[in-house]
């Protein structure tokens, strides 16, 4: 029995050639049932309408490749030049609206730390100006299950700062070394430290 779906990775149109739109068409004729696209979101590479579409459309029409997920880049070390904040990707994700059929109109998550991908409207909170989004959680894992609070619990995710308005930036210059301008790196870090447990 063949498996069903198939995900690919092109986080720009340019990346999906004929020999993709090959590969992809033979896995389809062979009887896989879909063959689906999860990208990363990077700032001057595919974070803007026109880039995004042109992608998907390419994935779509050039390839028969389904335009599946949309990533926020994570909270990892260097990677502040290609993150956008969570307004960016609501604001990607409204502009993506109409343009593909809803079966095909990718969805732009957040892989927040502690809870996992959720959609960058379900945000609880959000403090624009500081860039600081707060998240709920609907399950609990094995780690979890004697912890009565994680499903009460308001997860924090951090925008890159350089995104921020003036007061934002300027309040984490004030703050750079207080605990609060440390808790993204702690958040990030004690995150993977948890996906590695859950892993064993």
């Amino acid at each position: 029995m063949s498996p069903l779906a198939v995900h690919t990775h092109a986080n720009h149109a340019s990346s999906v050639t004929p020999s993709v739109a090959a590969a992809a068409g033979a896995l389809l004729d062979a009887g896989l049932r879909d063959v689906r696209n999860q990208g990363v979101l990077l700032d001057g590479v595919n974070a803007d309408p026109h880039a995004l579409l042109d992608l998907c459309f390419a994935l779509l029409d050039g390839a028969r490749i389904m335009p599946y997920y949309f990533y926020m880049c994570d909270l990892i070390p260097y990677s502040e030049h290609w993150r956008i904040s969570v307004a960016q990707a609501q604001h990607l994700q409204h502009q993506l609206m109409g343009y593909l059929p809803g079966f095909a109109t990718p969805r732009i998550v957040c892989d927040v730390p502690f809870v996992g991908k959720r959609w960058v409207h379900q945000v609880a909170e959000y403090d624009t100006e500081r860039g600081i989004s707060y998240w709920t959680k609907n399950y609990l894992t094995s780690i979890e299950q004697g912890d009565p609070d994680a499903l009460e619990r308001r997860y924090e995710y951090y925008d890159p700062i350089h995104t921020l308005p003036a007061a934002g930036r300027e309040w984490w210059a004030r703050h750079a070394t207080d605990d609060s301008a440390l808790r993204a790196a702690e958040v990030a870090e004690a995150s993977r430290r948890t996906a590695a447990l859950q892993a064993h």
